[in-house]
């Protein structure tokens, strides 16, 4: 949900507290609410108010420790903070940034990640968690997730400051008495949650997929012949394209070639759909296997892998993407895009602002009430570049983006000289590409009010500065070979962990 003014955003907050789990802690309180980085009420420094709520402030802060211990800061004692921040999964809808609706947003939440900010900016003991829960409330669950979602989207969460009891959690350890275990602080650890032992399983069936075209079976020869050599006991079935499996036949690496087609011999005539293909391949591949490697650089066949029938499975991504992999190969998400040979956030503090505006710790903020016309409201930082292509990321809030105002962006080198510019009137990505030819060129990034036009109330958060380069990412040969060799570590030489049961 994004508001037109504060004055409707008071309001949706307002039935936050009007009833429902949140009623008890506000009930009869003044409540001083979050408002671009400070009290609505101008109450800056306070430091008894009675209730404090954040509603959908903190996922924007760049500093949320700060955030968080300022505003706790301004509770009187037995009072609470209420942190209201959209959640991952119900208004983004997605694992990782940036949010389709909010571009300006720096931070995803679900209720574990906000919990770790509030344990990691506060004092333990100086407070106690009353509430933890999502706000869900006429939630539309069967809306497309090209859309904003209707209904309630939050997490909701409400701490109490507590008087700190007398006794403290550090751990007074004797020096004298000391082993290198006892200066470890496990405070916040259970004794035993799991079993664990090293254990070397005995690998004695193999299954290798190389599900591509004839070119990448040739590549991926080096990681195949290390396979045969690492388990060279064992017995290997290799699935291939069907185009592949006379060549696959003729290396003689393999005990038993078996042809699948997951995708069209020519993918440029048919679109490519690998999970469609799933039930052809478990009718294929029926087989129980001590060891599942999939070769593939693309994560596409990781769901043919997980419906192999084997213990332990290899393959290139993540575990947090592919929680079945035992074995996991990190994979360069950026292989595909130009490299990153510098990429600098450039908070508000180093630029300027026109004398109408307003600093906070967080952001610098203009009112197109007050902003002068046809001029800089933002400028800076004047940093000396040296030759190449560059993107600067603003980080603007519009406060009143559907309105009839606009602002220019640009880029200007060497105090004067506009390279890139974009015209703003509502949300987007706000980003300026733009080239440096010489060494030790100024920079410049600005906000401009359009003579002739209204301007937009906005807050600026700073930006980020990319310079672009040349591509520097493994080869799909690499990738496998890397891969083969985690294998042989995991499975070989040290073994991996199995859980064995619970205590």
């Amino acid at each position: 949900m994004e508001f037109e003014d504060q004055q409707a955003m008071r309001k949706t907050v307002s039935s936050f507290l009007a009833d429902g789990p949140l009623k008890q802690f506000f009930a009869g309180r003044q409540v001083h609410q979050i408002e671009n980085d400070r009290l609505a009420d101008g109450s800056e420094h306070a430091s008894d108010a009675e209730a404090i709520l954040s509603y959908r402030q903190l996922q924007d802060v760049a500093d949320y420790r700060q955030a968080l211990q300022t505003w706790f800061g301004r509770l009187a004692l037995g009072s609470h903070l209420m942190v209201i921040v959209p959640h991952a999964f119900l208004y983004e809808r997605r694992l990782a940034l940036p949010s389709p609706w909010r571009p300006q947003q720096r931070r995803l939440y679900t209720p574990a990640s906000l919990m770790a900010e509030i344990e990691e900016a506060l004092i333990p003991n100086t407070y106690r968690i009353r509430w933890l829960g999502d706000m869900d409330r006429q939630y539309d669950y069967g809306q497309d997730a090209a859309f904003e979602p209707q209904g309630d989207s939050d997490i909701a969460l409400v701490l109490e400051r507590i008087v700190p009891p007398a006794w403290s959690l550090e751990h007074q350890v004797n020096p004298r008495a000391a082993s290198p275990l006892d200066a470890l602080d496990f405070a916040f650890e259970p004794e035993r949650t799991r079993i664990e032992m090293d254990g070397k399983p005995l690998v004695r069936r193999v299954l290798i997929l190389k599900l591509d075209h004839l070119g990448d079976l040739i590549m991926g020869l080096p990681a195949l012949e290390r396979v045969r050599h690492y388990f060279a006991d064992a017995t290997i079935d290799l699935v291939v394209g069907s185009w592949n499996v006379a060549m696959a036949q003729d290396l003689g690496l393999a005990d038993r070639v078996l042809a699948f087609d997951a995708f069209p011999r020519n993918s440029s005539e048919e679109e490519p759909n690998v999970p469609a293909t799933l039930g052809r391949f478990q009718a294929l591949v029926t087989d129980d296997y001590d060891l599942a490697i999939d070769l593939r650089t693309d994560v596409d066949t990781r769901v043919l892998l997980q419906a192999v029938k084997a213990p332990l499975k290899a393959g290139i991504g993540t575990r947090a993407r592919f929680p079945f992999l035992n074995i996991a190969l990190p994979l360069d998400s950026t292989r595909n895009e130009a490299e990153r040979v510098r990429d600098e956030r450039i908070g508000p503090h180093s630029f300027s602002l026109q004398g109408s505006g307003r600093r906070s710790h967080f952001a610098l903020y203009s009112d197109r009430r007050t902003v002068e016309r046809d001029c800089a409201i933002v400028w800076g930082p004047y940093l000396e570049l040296d030759p190449g292509d560059y993107i600067f990321d603003f980080y603007i809030d519009l406060e009143d983006e559907r309105g009839d105002g606009l602002l220019r962006l640009d880029v200007a080198l060497d105090r004067g000289k506009t390279v890139s510019e974009m015209i703003v009137s509502g949300p987007a990505n706000f980003h300026l590409p733009f080239r440096v030819d010489k060494p030790k060129t100024v920079f410049e990034a600005r906000i401009n009010t359009i003579e002739g036009h209204a301007g937009i109330s906005f807050g600026f958060h700073g930006g980020r500065l990319i310079k672009k380069g040349p591509g520097n990412v493994l080869h799909q040969t690499e990738y496998a070979c890397l891969l083969v060799e985690l294998v042989k570590l995991r499975v070989r030489d040290f073994g991996t962990l199995v859980d064995v049961g619970t205590a």
